[in-house]
């Protein structure tokens, strides 16, 4: 009788707190400036009055940031080569880096006619520079690639 009374009290509790947040559209819609348009706060309203034409730039760069997440960074190339066997060569440098750094992402690319290997995702140089400090003691002809199209995770 007992477990029954406090399971009651637990399913209670669950149900009030779950069902008294408040509704909000807010987070639904993706685009900031029609959440700062549609927003009924307790106390005041917001009023945005923005020229057309830097309405339009907003929502081509919003559009364009969409089609192309990521930002511009620095990665770390371990592997260049061409030849009949440069992509298992590619492939073997991509392997050997995997088993001594997990967990940092690594791209292989085909730009003709090199095959192409880079690795991290660095946002600042001094996180490359970290990087490139343990990575150059395994592959000593690796160098620092700027204005690398990077995933960008926001964890």
């Amino acid at each position: 009788m007992r477990k029954l009374i406090i399971i009651f009290y637990i399913i209670v509790f669950k149900l009030v707190t779950t069902y008294s947040q408040p509704v909000s559209t807010y987070s639904s819609i993706p685009d900031p400036l029609q959440r700062l348009r549609n927003y009924q706060g307790n106390t005041s309203q917001v009023s945005i009055t923005v020229d057309s034409l830097v309405e339009l730039n907003y929502y081509k760069l919003f559009l364009y940031n969409q089609k192309n997440p990521g930002a511009i960074g620095y990665q770390i190339r371990i592997f260049s080569g061409s030849g009949p066997r440069a992509k298992e060569h590619a492939d073997k440098a991509r392997s050997i880096f995997l088993e001594k750094y997990e967990g940092i992402r690594d791209t292989l690319v085909y730009d003709t006619p090199d095959y192409k290997v880079y690795v991290g995702d660095c946002r600042t140089m001094s996180e490359v520079l970290k990087l490139f400090e343990q990575v150059k003691k395994d592959f000593p002809n690796a160098f620092i690639a700027e204005n690398r199209k990077i995933k960008v995770s926001y964890e």
